[in-house]
């Protein structure tokens, strides 16, 4: 493909509504104006696509933390909010920040792994809830501010953030949030007196979600999430597992400044940068592929002047998450297959989106809503999402020339990042106790195998 020139910021309110992009191959291209049925259509289609994803996100990190009800049902409002608020930053571009792009923001799952395993070393420690919610907070805005950072010297980081090194991180984090969704998964089953609903509803998830994501047919690919969450309701509903609360909550839901006192814990940050720097090179990713399908420059001074953009308002977007008590934001990639699909890639569809997502977030009884899932419908839906992304880093990895190189150092990062988190065990049985900080970095496989990927990086750097 041949780049084409930046566009002004400026220029698409001066387009016409019905000019269609027909000179690069979209019907309606970045800075054009669909009539507002179209716009409507695709906003919608991107509103199907990742409405589930972003709001369960914050359900899951919230049951990780052990959230009570009602402040579960905060943190998943306020997330889609600040959803809202943060796609419409990254879609307008206000000066440097944005990579003003049809780029949708919502809460990382990178982050569930994490936030579980820090709450209960911290719980385990004598802190009380709301003070350990704040140092996890508090952590990622430290984090999130490293992303800020990380976004000004994108091109120099570039060379030790590279593919392999994303591929494995990724692996490896899918790979441990499967790990959690099966435990889950297992505590439900354990605990329900209708054990064979469980089964129905994980096997009715699985089973739509596989079929639906294996057809041609674009539109099920893109849904297949959203119609497995719903097949497996169904399937609890019938068994009278989906209860319906007698009275729904009203009024709207306002985010509070800092709900939570914010703390910091330096081992919970060293913990998190890994998973912060991953999100970014994933941004890196879906940034440069919507600017593929928007036919922008994936090269020279435009094109890093978006991707600078972008990771750094995703590192902003977080801090303003965590100062209303939510959970880290990252760009999500669904948004690129709709736009494959609608063959509209026009910033207004991003403002569209960004408006549904704050409606939605004000709206107490939608968030309130996912509360009510039950365990065997949220859990198998999670495992099939965490496998995904292990797959997405296996496919990644599968994609780079030097196989044999990459092979070795999945292998060797995985092995012994996993039998890392042994160590502590080991050594107090042989009388050694690890200072809690480094039990903490070894308990988590990411951390490690992220560091010990970067560092097989830098070695090859040299020896290239």
């Amino acid at each position: 493909m041949t780049p084409t020139t930046v566009p002004e910021e400026n220029n698409a309110q001066h387009r016409q509504a019905e000019a269609p992009a027909a000179t690069n191959g979209l019907l309606y291209g970045l800075d054009d104006r669909p009539a507002a049925p179209r716009a409507l259509f695709a906003a919608l289609a991107h509103l199907l696509a990742i409405v589930t994803s972003i709001a369960t996100a914050p359900l899951l990190i919230a049951q990780a933390i052990g959230l009570n009800p009602h402040d579960t049902a905060y943190v998943v409002g306020t997330a889609l909010l600040v959803s809202g608020i943060a796609t419409f930053i990254q879609v307008y571009r206000i000066g440097p920040i944005g990579s003003g792009l049809l780029s949708i923001q919502g809460t990382s799952f990178a982050f569930v792994g994490i936030f579980g395993y820090a709450a209960s070393s911290l719980l385990d420690q004598g802190m009380v809830r709301s003070d350990m919610v704040g140092v996890l907070l508090g952590s990622a805005i430290i984090g999130a501010a490293t992303t800020v950072l990380a976004g000004s010297y994108i091109e120099r980081l570039s060379r030790w953030l590279t593919l392999d090194v994303t591929g494995v991180v990724i692996f490896l984090l899918g790979l441990s949030l499967m790990q959690t969704a099966i435990s889950n998964f297992q505590f439900t089953l354990a605990g329900s007196t209708n054990q064979a609903s469980v089964w129905v509803q994980a096997v009715a998830v699985i089973s739509i979600i596989a079929l639906c994501a294996t057809r041609q047919h674009p539109w099920l690919r893109l849904l297949s999430i959203p119609l497995g969450l719903c097949a497996g309701l169904s399937a609890a509903a019938v068994a009278g597992d989906f209860l319906t609360p007698s009275a729904w909550p009203d009024g709207a839901l306002l985010p509070r400044a800092l709900p939570f006192p914010i703390g910091f814990d330096i081992a919970l940050y060293i913990l998190m940068l890994p998973i912060f720097l991953v999100t970014v090179t994933e941004s890196v990713g879906d940034i440069t592929a919507t600017s593929m399908l928007s036919k922008q420059p994936l090269s020279g001074p435009g094109y890093w002047t978006r991707i600078r953009g972008g990771v750094i308002a995703d590192g902003l977007n977080t801090i303003l998450a965590a100062s209303v008590g939510t959970f880290p934001n990252t760009t999500f990639s669904q948004n690129n297959g709709v736009i494959q699909v609608t063959g509209v890639a026009s910033r207004v569809v991003g403002y569209l989106v960004a408006c549904g997502l704050i409606l939605l977030g004000v709206i107490p009884a939608f968030s309130y809503l996912f509360t009510l899932i039950p365990g065997g419908v949220l859990h198998a839906t999670t495992l099939v999402l965490f496998t995904m992304i292990a797959l997405a880093g296996l496919r990644i990895l599968k994609a780079q020339p030097e196989r044999r190189q990459v092979a070795w150092m999945l292998g060797s990062c995985t092995l012994i990042a996993f039998a890392l988190t042994q160590l502590p065990d080991l050594t107090f049985q042989l009388g050694v106790e690890l200072p809690d900080y480094l039990s903490l970095l070894l308990g988590f496989p990411v951390a490690t195998g992220a560091m010990l990927a970067i560092i097989w990086q830098g070695f090859r750097n040299r020896g290239g």
